[in-house]
């Protein structure tokens, strides 16, 4: 019966990140991806922030599958007809770098190409159907009738991890999982760069919310690749279902918008993906480890509040890399020694990235999904007002926001007991500090 030390279980950014850092400590290890090749399960485009892949492969650039750098970034508010965003270009974060569109299928198939070079030996077409559990503990997987024993067992399987549920460590919570779909869309080069006001070879990155996805708290994000756009909204599942909303009409709703129309005019349909994807930090750090087990990547929950997940879950695979280095050194695969894990992720910022990702998840939940469609109608209600309140002179008394501001938005994040004498205060505030400015202003011009 065949053992290693290592089995990593999923050949995506982090199980490849995780397998390599292993095999360059000169650990045995054993990567399983369940397509017949790296990346098929990965079709569309994503932004890739470079820091973490910088430390994992100095030099990355010179032959990474890589679409164009992103120079330009927008957030942006899409109203039925209206566009708000805002734009910035933070030109030392172009020079060096700092984040490209890619092809996950590319860029999957590249990284678990690294692992292979560094020493870990690559299976595909290898589905995981179980573990092997043996006094307790984690001691290998099972392949259909076949196992494979080893020392560690790495869940770096995505979101429906075999691997953690196996183990105890995941149980589904459908309140924090996304549905997105994506729609690759191609366009010459040049003509995505005189669109966008692009320089030649650069790129720009969209998150928007608003339009046709506003009362289910969606997202909207758009942008550019080589030649092609990519398009993709999302939703939470929960409301989607309970609503019976289909999200691919939400899509097409999207892109009659007058904005993204004229962004995507004369674009044609290159693929379509629809994928689950997960709230950061749904998982205890307690849970991300157990005898003989860990668990990275999106298995472990490792992504941002703004559900970017592929350089946390390559640091998480390089920290479960360093932990359980340190468990073969001792012989000791117990969940206490794995317990390491946790002082390894903080050594980085992906204990405060699952912290903070979770707070806003368990906002999201128990909040959010009530209150956000109207909080964002205000905000923008409110933005528009002051932008009115500048350029008109008709009007003595100044348009009174923060009033404005708290009543729309922020009294449902009050206690209760509280809320009538900040309200009332509030009321009374407003015309008590307009007169007060008026008098500043009167005295001033005397």
């Amino acid at each position: 019966m065949e053992k290693v030390q290592c089995v990593v279980v999923g050949a995506g950014p982090a199980g490849s990140a995780c397998a390599l850092s292993l095999a360059r400590k000169g650990i045995e290890t054993v990567l399983l991806e369940r397509g017949q090749r790296v990346g098929e399960k990965n079709v569309a485009s994503f932004v890739l922030f470079t820091p973490v892949l910088d430390r994992l492969i100095p030099g990355f650039r010179n032959d990474a599958p890589l679409e164009r750098p992103v120079s330009d970034h927008c957030l942006a508010y899409l109203g039925e007809k209206d566009m708000m965003q805002l734009r910035w270009r933070i030109q030392e974060h172009t020079d060096r770098g700092l984040a490209y569109t890619a092809y996950r299928s590319k860029f999957d198939a590249w990284l678990a190409g690294k692992a292979e070079e560094a020493g870990a030996e690559l299976l595909t077409g290898v589905l995981v159907t179980d573990l092997i559990i043996e006094n307790s503990r984690v001691a290998g997987v099972r392949i259909g009738d076949e196992e494979l024993h080893a020392d560690v067992v790495v869940g770096a399987d995505g979101i429906h991890t075999v691997v953690g549920r196996a183990a105890g460590l995941v149980e589904d919570d459908p309140r924090t999982y996304l549905l997105g779909v994506k729609e690759i869309l191609d366009l010459p080069p040049e003509v995505l760069e005189e669109r966008f006001q692009l320089s030649p070879g650069e790129g720009i990155c969209y998150e928007m919310v608003g339009y046709a996805v506003e009362d289910i708290m969606g997202a909207t994000t758009l942008y550019t690749n080589r030649d092609s756009i990519s398009l993709a909204i999302f939703g939470w599942v929960d409301q989607l279902r309970e609503r019976g909303i289909d999200l691919h009409d939400r899509l097409e709703r999207v892109k009659e918008h007058p904005f993204i129309a004229s962004c995507i005019a004369g674009a044609e349909l290159r693929e379509y993906q629809a994928k689950i994807i997960s709230n950061g930090g749904r998982i205890d750090f307690s849970k991300l480890y157990s005898h003989g087990v860990l668990l990275c990547g999106e298995a472990g929950g490792f992504n941002d509040y703004a559900y970017i997940g592929v350089p946390p879950g390559m640091l998480s695979g390089m920290m479960a890399a360093e932990t359980i280095e340190g468990a073969i050194r001792k012989g000791d695969y117990s969940a206490d020694a794995l317990s390491t894990y946790i002082t390894d992720l903080e050594k980085t910022g992906l204990a405060r990235l699952l912290y903070n990702s979770r707070t806003a998840s368990n906002y999201i939940v128990d909040h959010a999904k009530a209150n956000m469609p109207g909080y964002l109608e205000h905000l923008v209600k409110i933005m528009g007002n002051i932008l009115e309140d500048e350029v008109s002179y008709m009007d003595p008394e100044p348009y009174p926001y923060v009033r404005d501001f708290y009543l729309g938005i922020a009294e449902n994040s009050v206690p209760q007991p509280l809320r009538r004498p900040i309200r009332a205060a509030m009321k009374a505030y407003s015309p008590l500090g307009s007169a007060m400015r008026k008098r500043k202003i009167r005295k001033a011009m005397r």
